[in-house]
């Protein structure tokens, strides 16, 4: 890496570390997808009295989600508590990794139960129909979430406060007004150095629970001219309009591909030609949402690296508006190098994992491009 701000030490480190997630993550989902393939060949396809619909494919959700979790549990141990501990990143407590994972499956059963018997309601009601009630009720569920998300179900993980410091606080509230920005909720710190010893920053929410969050390592140890630059980076998403980009990309994905499961599953042209294709169950059974959720992972692997294409993008457009809204790209291109080194990131990933798994340029060019910028000030 010529010119790199990384010695070779931290990144053939920083190389080992993310391929090693990278391969547990993949791991876990093919053990995820094996298992809801058991849930589909094991469960009758025939199906059911029109009064147990909905609780059959809440009580089917429940129970995959309980095997899926199950199957995939000592990979995500070795991906989200052990391998970080080994690399000294994280601060989590054993007792605090389980406690975060009880509450993913609480809030996921919860959630999901629910929809899970609809889906096979609306299913049974609508067999040749289905999929633009459930594709357009889908989206609607996935405004809420981005809504309620950072008011209601980001405290249950991490503890929020307004942030404190009066002299960046005022620094930062003249950008989001120098911007043009208008983040509704206000700018917040974040505990995540309970957690582990990495930094970060976001723009979550939408609408009236937009708010930018930038982490307490973030503000410990970054100074304000690199604060700066990385809250203008947030802040760009905002300007550009991408939070309901993504959505909609979201959206029409679900829709296109509950639309294809249909036609695979039912059409005379799909699951009907194919051998065993009797085996499969009907849309008022419950395995059909198993074949369904294996049918939209598989559309989702495939649609993946257009998506996260466009999302790398989308990070250009941000880390050249921060560049011209903070006087110069020197405050990012810092602010990246201490946030490769400080979350152990691969400074020049292969070309492959980037396509394949990065929503974010590799960090080597974005510090780069800034630096460019800042000698053309």
């Amino acid at each position: 890496m010529e010119n790199s701000p990384f010695s070779p030490g931290h990144a053939a480190r920083a190389r080992r570390y993310q391929m090693r997630r990278l391969g547990l993550g993949w791991g876990a989902a093919l053990a995820d997808l094996a298992v809801t393939a058991a849930f589909l060949a094991l469960f009758p396809a025939g199906p059911l009295p029109e009064a147990s619909r909905f609780l059959a494919g809440a009580a089917f959700f429940g129970l995959l989600a309980l095997a899926r979790e199950a199957a995939s549990l000592p990979l995500d141990y070795l991906a989200g508590f052990r391998l970080p501990h080994l690399a000294g990143l994280s601060n989590e407590t054993l007792k605090g990794w389980w406690a975060d994972r009880a509450k993913g499956l609480a809030l996921l059963l919860l959630l999901g139960a629910p929809v899970a018997g609809g889906f096979l309601e609306i299913t049974s009601a609508r067999p040749a129909g289905w999929w633009w009630i459930a594709g357009g009720l889908g989206a609607g569920l996935g405004v809420v979430l981005a809504l309620i998300g950072p008011v209601l179900l980001a405290p249950l993980f991490f503890r929020f406060r307004p942030l404190s410091a009066p002299e960046l606080a005022g620094r930062l509230e003249d950008l989001v007004r120098r911007t043009g920005a208008r983040v509704r909720g206000g700018i917040w710190e974040m505990d995540l150095s309970r957690k582990t010893k990495g930094a970060n920053a976001a723009l979550v929410g939408w609408g009236p629970s937009r708010r930018v969050v930038l982490s307490d390592t973030l503000l410990a140890e970054y100074g304000p001219e690199e604060i700066e630059a990385v809250l203008a980076h947030e802040i760009a998403h905002h300007r550009g309009r991408h939070i309901p980009q993504l959505m909609l990309g979201r959206a029409l994905s679900l829709m296109a591909g509950l639309f294809l499961a249909e036609r695979l599953l039912q059409g005379p042209w799909g699951a009907g030609a194919l051998p065993g294709a009797g085996a499969l169950p009907g849309p008022d059974a419950p395995g059909f949402i198993a074949a369904v959720w294996i049918f939209l992972t598989l559309w989702g692997a495939a649609l993946s690296p257009l998506l996260l294409a466009y999302a790398r993008r989308l990070e250009r457009f941000c880390d050249d508006f921060a560049v011209r809204h903070t006087g110069g790209g020197g405050g990012l291109a810092s602010a990246l190098t201490k946030l490769c080194e400080k979350n152990l990131t691969d400074p020049e990933p292969p070309r492959w994992a980037v396509i394949l798994a990065h929503s974010h340029p590799a960090p080597i060019e974005r510090i780069r491009r800034a630096r460019q910028a800042e000698e053309k000030c």
